[in-house]
């Protein structure tokens, strides 16, 4: 079965109110710097920071507009989540004070539980389409930690997946090396702050029109603002390697032709 990119370009956490308790329900404190809206605002400069002592905790978002659809969580890299054996949960409830289901991944067998995390990676985690109106991350096995628990970024959201793969010459892995250019009195020549990123040019042919208005969602929901978003090239054989990408003020590139399919490119950079 040939497996089609799948893109995660809208959190639907942007648009939902937070609450902070233990496992027991208790509220917990906000930290007055690191807020909880950090977790959804996209960005890898900001991050969340939990309570110093509670063992378990909870984050719930409820939105106000009703139940929201999502079939996707991402966990960004570089968070901090120790202790005796730290595990974040996905949950969904009828009412923000519970009682508390948690989602299923989209085997529809395996519960969302991420645990032996590695803050080096990046966790993409399928779930079975769910629509609820409150949603819960709930994190345990904290007790332990020599500072508190932190997260920079985590997404819930629905993804698009892509019925078409690129076309052509496209890489997944490519890349390309970033600086600023230096030269000697001498003619010596030199990159400093530098540093390699990866690349996302993919270019697709013929697409009809069902399949360019998936193109046209992805460009809605983050593109044609400049926001980041995620890009995830093999679903199935390399679920562990999804982009985390902005365009950097480019456009999409698709011609508009009298025929009845549509070419063209997406460009973006990884977002470090």
């Amino acid at each position: 079965m040939a497996e089609y990119p799948h893109i995660l370009a809208e959190n639907t956490l942007e648009e939902a109110t937070v609450a902070f308790t233990d496992g027991a329900g208790n509220s917990l404190a906000e930290d007055p710097v690191y807020g909880i809206v950090h977790l959804a605002d996209r960005s890898r400069l900001s991050k969340w920071r939990g309570d110093p002592a509670a063992a378990s905790q909870r984050l719930i978002w409820s939105f106000a507009g009703g139940p929201r659809q999502v079939d996707t969580l991402v966990l960004d890299r570089n968070f901090d989540l120790t202790g005796d054996s730290p595990r974040l949960t996905l949950q969904y409830a009828e009412s923000g004070a519970g009682p508390w289901t948690t989602a299923k991944k989209s085997n529809g067998a395996d519960d969302v539980v991420l645990s032996g995390l590695d803050s080096g990676s990046i966790y993409w985690t399928a779930l079975s389409p769910c629509t609820k109106q409150h949603w819960s991350v709930l994190l345990q096995g904290l007790s332990g930690m020599q500072r508190p628990p932190s997260i920079f970024n985590l997404w819930l959201g629905r993804r698009i997946e892509l019925t078409f793969g690129p076309s052509g010459g496209f890489d997944p892995c490519e890349e390309e090396t970033v600086g600023e250019n230096v030269h000697g009195a001498a003619g010596g020549f030199q990159r400093v702050h530098r540093y390699r990123r990866r690349v996302l040019r993919a270019g697709f042919d013929n697409l009809n029109d069902a399949q360019y208005e998936l193109i046209g969602q992805w460009w809605c929901q983050a593109g044609r603002d400049g926001k980041n978003w995620w890009w995830l090239t093999w679903p199935v054989s390399r679920p562990d390697d999804p982009l985390y990408l902005n365009c950097e003020g480019g456009a999409k590139r698709f011609g508009l032709y009298r025929g009845a399919t549509r070419s063209g490119t997406i460009e973006a950079w990884e977002v470090k």
